[in-house]
């Protein structure tokens, strides 16, 4: 019986992990899409310099949202990973970690002021980490993100996250009725 509920446990969990998954991997792809999509009007002449400058935030702290939540993924779900991803992810979570993805996250998307300073940021403050997250390119980090005509796995962040995401399913036999109709 104790083997049993415990085996109930870890597949309820896996449930979960392969729920919370899914959320990132859709808005890795509409944040690195809109994006594109948004830069190109822009380039036609569609869009201001502001509106872009607006879609910009937006997408990038969308995309560092993203990321963040998946070191909060290996916190709670990594005994769950088979073990041929377990260096995939730590290694993508150093990857998030170096880009400053947390910083970011505390003092671009998710607060009005700086915790240290207790003042906002200043635009130039806003740019430095927005340059240590995208890194040289736009470009060069979207399709670390999101490459779409290429998401081969390790490459991007997507076909990772896919990847252990449907490793779990498979490891617990997790249907798709299963993540569709949870509670």
């Amino acid at each position: 019986v104790y083997k049993n509920k415990i085996m109930e446990i870890n597949r309820n969990s896996a449930i979960e992990a392969v729920i919370v998954l899914n959320y990132p991997i859709a808005d890795f792809v509409a944040g690195t899409i809109v994006f594109i999509d948004y830069r190109a009007r822009y380039k036609s002449k569609e869009l201001s310099d502001i509106q872009l400058s607006a879609v910009e935030r937006m997408c990038f702290s969308h995309l560092a949202l993203s990321l963040f939540k998946l070191l909060e993924f290996w916190e709670r779900y990594h005994q769950l990973l088979p073990e041929r991803h377990h260096a995939d992810l730590k290694e993508l979570n150093k990857k998030i970690r170096k880009k400053g993805v947390e910083n970011f996250r505390n003092k671009v998307s998710g607060h009005i002021l700086d915790k240290k300073s207790q003042e906002p940021l200043k635009p130039a403050e806003i740019t430095n980490l927005l340059e240590g997250l995208i890194g040289e390119h736009a470009d060069t980090f979207l399709n670390w993100i999101n490459n779409p005509s290429a998401n081969t796995y390790p490459n991007t962040v997507v076909s990772i996250v896919e990847t252990i995401r449907d490793s779990i399913a498979r490891q617990y036999v997790i249907t798709p009725d299963e993540i569709i109709n949870s509670e």
